[in-house]
C-alpha cells in the first residue's frame, strides 16, 4: 500500500482548484493510488472535471499508479483536450512500456485535428522504439513530421535523438547513420546510441571506429560509451585494446559503474583472460546479480566447474537474486564439466512449484546437452520428447552433436530431422541431414536429400575467425 501523501490537504481543507492541483501533484510524485479515486470525485464535486489542466493532472496521476485504463476513461471525458492533455497521456504510456497504446493515442490525436508539437513526436518516437520494427513504418512517418518541422526552425536535439534511437533499435542502421550524419547537434547520447546501434548490429568494428572519431571531436565519454566500446573489443576479443580501454575507465573514474564493471567482466572472459575477469569481480566487491552472473558463467567455459557452482551457491547465502539466467549459467557449467547430479539438482530446483524462476527452452537444451556430453543418449531423447516446449533447437543439436560422435547413426538421423522441420532456413540443418545419412551408407537418402539441397540453392557458407597476433588483429 502506498504511504500516504503528507501534502494532502484535510477532508476539512477549503477545495478550490489550486489546492485540488497541489493535491494531485504530490499523490503523482507519492504514485499513491489510494488517492486517486478521493481526488477524482472532489474534482467532480466542483465541476471542474472540464478542465483540461487538471484532468490532464488526474490521468497523470493514474498512470503513475500503474492505472492506464482508469486514465484513458478520464481523458477520453474531456469536452476539448488540447496538445498538452494528448501530450502526457500518449508520452506516459510510451514511458510505461504501453508502446501500441500509446501509438493509438498518437494517431487519435493527429484524427482529431490536434498538431503534435516536439515532445508529442518525442513520444511517438519512444514507443516506436520500443514497439520494434513492427513499428518501423509508423516511425517514418513521425520522422517525416520532424522534418517539416525544420522547415521552421530548429529542432530541440531531443526530438533527433529520438529519431536516431527510433531506427536504432527498429533495427534499421542505414536510416540511423544518415540521420546521425546529417544532424546539427551530436551530443553525447547521439554519439552513444549510434555506437550502441552498430553493436548492436554485429558491426563492433565500426563502433569502436565511431568510439575514435567521437574523442577526436573532443565529445565527452561517459560510462555508457565505456561500456559499448568495452563490449565491443569483447565481442572481437581485441584483449590488448581492451585492456586499454580498462585503462581509460580507471583514468576517468568510472571503474564503479555497474555496467562498465560487468562489461569489462565479460570482455575479459571472451579473451580468455578468466584471471583479470575474477580481478575485477574482486576489486567490484559488489551484490550485483549481472555481475556474478557474469563470473559464474566465465568459470563455467573456463572449466573451472566447482568455482561456478561454489559461487552460485554463495549467491543463495547471500540472498543474492537467482534468476533464470543465473541458473543457465550454472547448468552451462555443470554441462562444461559433466557434473550430471548438480544439473539435476539446479534443474529440479527451477522446475519446484515453490520456484519463480521462469523455465525456458534454453534451461532444457543445457540440460539436455548435459546428458549426451556424459553419453546418456538414450536418457537425452527421452528427456527432450517430455520437454513441455514444441521447440527446442539446442536440445536437438546436442542430441545430434553427441550421437554423431558416439557413432549412433539411429539418433544422429533422428535429431537431423527434428532441427530440418524445426528450423528449415537454416542451411547447416540440411548438411547435417545429409551427412548423417551418408555416413551410414544410405545413399539413397543422401542424393534425395542432396538434389532437395541442389533445388532450394542450399550450399554450405565458410567461415572465418578472428586472431591477434604481436602485429595486429586478423581475419581468415
Amino acid at each position: 500500500m502506498s504511504r500516504p501523501c503528507a501534502s494532502l490537504p484535510s477532508p476539512s481543507t477549503a477545495w478550490d482548484a489550486t489546492s485540488l492541483a497541489g493535491a494531485l501533484k504530490a499523490a503523482a510524485v507519492r504514485r499513491s493510488a489510494p488517492h486517486v479515486g478521493p481526488l477524482h470525485a472532489v474534482l467532480v464535486k466542483l465541476v471542474l472535471s472540464a478542465s483540461a489542466i487538471l484532468a490532464t493532472s488526474l490521468a497523470h496521476l493514474t498512470l503513475r499508479c500503474g492505472l492506464p485504463r482508469y486514465a484513458r476513461d478520464v481523458f477520453d471525458k474531456m469536452p476539448h483536450p488540447d496538445v498538452v492533455s494528448w501530450t502526457s497521456l500518449l508520452t506516459a504510456h510510451a514511458h510505461q512500456g504501453l508502446h501500441r497504446e500509446s501509438l493509438a493515442l498518437l494517431r487519435r490525436m493527429v484524427g482529431s485535428g490536434v498538431e503534435p508539437n516536439g515532445y508529442s513526436l518525442s513520444g511517438g518516437l519512444l514507443a516506436c522504439a520500443g514497439a520494434g520494427q513492427d513499428a518501423l513504418a509508423l516511425g517514418k512517418e513521425i520522422h517525416a513530421r520532424v522534418l517539416k518541422m525544420c522547415l521552421h526552425g530548429p529542432v530541440d536535439p531531443v526530438v533527433e535523438n529520438g529519431v536516431l534511437d527510433m531506427y536504432s533499435r527498429c533495427r534499421s542502421i542505414e536510416y540511423a547513420s544518415r540521420v546521425f550524419r546529417v544532424m546539427q547537434v551530436r551530443n553525447i547520447v547521439a554519439w552513444n546510441s549510434m555506437m550502441a546501434a552498430l553493436l548492436g548490429s554485429g558491426q563492433a568494428e565500426e563502433a569502436l571506429r565511431l568510439f575514435v572519431s567521437m574523442v577526436s571531436c573532443s565529445v565527452g565519454v561517459d560510462g555508457f560509451s565505456f561500456s559499448i566500446v568495452v563490449d565491443a573489443c569483447g565481442e572481437l576479443a581485441l584483449l590488448r585494446q581492451g585492456m586499454q580501454v580498462h585503462a581509460q575507465v580507471i583514468g576517468g573514474g568510472f571503474e564503479a559503474d555497474a555496467d562498465v564493471r560487468n562489461s569489462l567482466l565479460d570482455m575479459y572472459a571472451k579473451c580468455g583472460c578468466v584471471n583479470s575477469a575474477e580481478l575485477v569481480f574482486k576489486v567490484a566487491s559488489s551484490q550485483d546479480a549481472v555481475l556474478w552472473t557474469k563470473m559464474i558463467s566465465a568459470y563455467g567455459k573456463f572449466g573451472r566447474v566447482r568455482d561456478a557452482v561454489d559461487m552460485f551457491d554463495r549467491m543463495a547465502q547471500l540472498g543474492i537474486t537467482q534468476d533464470g539466467i543465473a541458473y543457465l549459467a550454472v547448468l552451462s557449467a555443470c554441462s562444461h564439466g559433466g557434473l550430471v547430479k548438480e544439473g539435476w539438482h539446479y534443474f529440479n530446483l527451477m522446475s519446484d512449484s515453490q520456484s519463480s524462476v521462469r523455465m525456458h527452452p534454453e534451461h532444457y537444451g543445457c540440460m539436455a546437452d548435459l546428458l549426451c556430453r556424459r553419453g546418456y543418449l538414450e536418457e537425452a531423447l527421452e528427456f527432450i520428447e517430455n520437454m513441455p516446449f514444441d521447440t527446442s533447437i539446442a536440445a536437438w543439436s546436442a542430441l545430434l552433436n553427441s550421437s554423431r560422435i558416439h557413432g549412433n547413426a539411429r539418433l544422429s538421423q533422428l535429431a537431423a530431422s527434428h532441427l530440418l522441420k524445426l528450423d528449415p532456413e537454416n542451411h547447416s540443418n540440411w548438411v547435417a541431414l545429409s551427412s548423417v545419412h551418408a555416413s551410414g551408407n544410405d545413399w539413397h537418402v543422401t542424393w534425395t536429400i542432396r538434389e532437395s539441397m541442389s533445388r532450394e540453392c542450399v550450399k554450405k557458407e565458410p567461415r572465418c575467425s578472428w586472431v591477434e597476433l604481436y602485429d595486429g588483429v586478423h581475419n581468415g
